[in-house]
């Protein structure tokens, strides 16, 4: 692989551009290809009704924010209107040890 990098590096600027260009032109017309095959199965309506039965990614994502936000909600608890050393009944306690670094 070397010795075909230094076989380019070798040739003119006009001749490692159209190489280039060439190769930037066989990468795109593949993935076109594999995007225009896959449209086909975008739009089959079996593959439609499954897609509407699996999860969606958007939607575990939400529900993974919920419940973090959840989590540090009760975490930290309601600062705003909480009074300073009070503690709710229904409020988590969560001890933090300290960590020092050497």
């Amino acid at each position: 692989m070397r010795t075909y990098i230094k076989k380019l590096q070798s040739k003119s600027e006009i001749v490692r551009k159209q190489i280039l260009i060439g190769s930037l032109v066989t990468c795109m017309a593949f993935v076109g290809v594999v995007w225009i095959s896959s449209l086909g199965y975008k739009f089959n309506k079996e593959n439609t009704a499954k897609a509407k039965e699996e999860i969606k990614p958007f939607a575990l994502f939400g529900k993974t924010i919920t419940e973090t936000y959840d989590n540090v909600a009760a975490s930290v608890g309601n600062i705003s209107t909480s009074k300073k050393g009070e503690i709710k009944k229904n409020e988590k306690m969560i001890e933090l040890i300290p960590v020092e670094y050497q």
